[in-house]
């Protein structure tokens, strides 16, 4: 079950978790997080953005709300992005714009359906096929950066690094990055002699897309 968030509400960024408002546990740790709360202040909706993805979570200050975890489709992102954006520009709440900020311009990347530059520069190297419909593949770009993208059913997800720190769990790619492999892959695909692979990676991010 989706459930709407408000129409009318007052979010708030930055705070520190697990400290107030109470029952909320600390899942959003290294993440963008805004939480707004009910007119009685006794319970809210806590918004995070985490991996490429936002969820919506509760929280209480009585009895304490089941753990219930839901991913927001892009429509619900949208909407809240929105009420962030209406927040800011009234600027009257009292409170700091600076996470809020964050979180709208995250929303918005997340929402932007043109192609990125993230993968415009990037050199693709060695692919395997560790299981069955499973594909990995190694990047590099020129700046001294490495990458690795994964690619399984109708799921694409890449994670780079600077070459001298470790590697990063992979990420879902929102829509404009996706974009963005899309084009350097079929770019290098049509101008390189790369593992026949690659082309099946492409296929599967173009599917990812559709």
């Amino acid at each position: 079950m989706q459930v709407s968030p408000p129409d009318l509400v007052a979010w708030q960024g930055g705070f520190c978790l697990p400290l107030p408002p109470p029952a909320i546990p600390d899942l959003s740790s290294a993440a963008i997080a805004i939480l707004t709360q009910s007119p009685t202040a006794e319970s809210g909706q806590l918004v995070s953005y985490f991996a490429g993805a936002f969820t919506l979570q509760f929280w209480s200050a009585g009895s304490p709300v089941p753990l219930l975890v839901e991913i927001l489709p892009p429509e619900q992102v949208r909407k809240i992005r929105d009420q962030v954006v209406d927040q800011l520009h009234n600027g009257a709440s009292g409170l700091d714009a600076v996470p809020l900020r964050a979180f709208a311009e995250a929303a918005r990347l997340y929402l932007q359906p043109e192609a990125s530059e993230r993968f415009a520069a990037a050199q693709f190297g060695a692919i395997t096929a560790p299981s069955p419909g499973e594909l990995a593949g190694q990047l590099s770009w020129p700046s001294g950066v490495a990458g690795t993208v994964l690619g399984s059913g109708q799921k694409i997800s890449a994670q780079s690094h600077l070459a001298a720190v470790p590697a990063m769990n992979p990420a879902p790619l929102r829509q404009a990055d996706l974009t963005s492999l899309i084009l350097a892959l079929g770019q290098a695909l049509a101008t390189q002699p790369l593992d026949p692979l690659w082309q099946q990676m492409l296929s599967l991010a173009e599917n990812a897309l559709a």
